[in-house]
């Protein structure tokens, strides 16, 4: 295909045919492709203000879907293509990510109540997603797949659960969090992040069950 030409008779199209050429060139595009080429456009669109109900519905359909393994694309893995990445496996990371980071807005924006709510579903479906079950499929995966800074998400989804929750129901939010980040070298501090935030009763509430449970919270000498 001659680049040249193509670009002269594409010079004469109007804006529905170019808006629809894009179109089709964007589905058949893998993740990766779609971030190199519209993804500073993407970082100009992004809401500033969220709608928390919409939001929400939102990652309610994204739960449903993950867990009816809409996502999951699993093949025959051998010596040739033990790295290769499927597509949906791709496409669910890149939007989880984008979903945490709209529940972080929702946190900005005080909306607590929808904010932990999100967090919520979010992180059950890491939690699904780190325990192997069929959401993603590829021979390595983790939480570093996904698009962000998971730091400023868990300080989110803890300063919202510390205004909205008791605290049985912070400590029941935080410490699978604490833990996990217990496994992953304290990258995340997130012992010390949920305890900025938490309230007296909160705090104490958490500490009762990280010695009950024997959790470490930070690393040993």
């Amino acid at each position: 295909m001659d680049k040249q030409q193509l670009f002269e008779i594409l010079r004469e199209q109007n804006s529905s045919v170019l808006l629809k050429l894009l179109e089709i060139a964007y589905d058949e595009m893998s993740t990766n492709q779609r971030r190199e080429v519209f993804g500073e456009f993407t970082k100009k669109s992004k809401r500033s203000t969220v709608d928390g109900k919409k939001l929400l519905k939102e990652i309610e359909q994204f739960h449903k879907e993950s867990m009816k393994g809409v996502f999951y694309a699993p093949f025959e893995i051998n010596s040739k293509n033990f790295s290769y990445i499927p597509q949906e496996t791709e496409e669910w990371f890149d939007r989880i990510g984008e979903l945490l980071e709209e529940s972080s807005k929702l946190t900005e924006q005080g909306d607590h109540s929808n904010a932990v709510k999100c967090f919520g579903l979010l992180y059950e479906l890491i939690d699904v997603m780190e325990r192997g079950d069929e959401i993603v499929f590829a021979e390595e995966y983790g939480t570093w797949m996904i698009p962000g800074e998971e730091k400023k998400f868990i300080k989110a989804y803890m300063s919202s659960l510390a205004i909205t929750a008791t605290p049985e129901e912070f400590t029941t939010a935080a410490l699978p969090l604490i833990k996990r980040d217990s496994y992953e070298s304290f990258a995340n501090k997130t012992y010390s992040l949920a305890i900025s935030v938490a309230n007296k009763e909160q705090r104490a509430q958490v500490e009762v069950e990280i010695k009950h449970q024997n959790i470490r919270t930070k690393p040993q000498k």
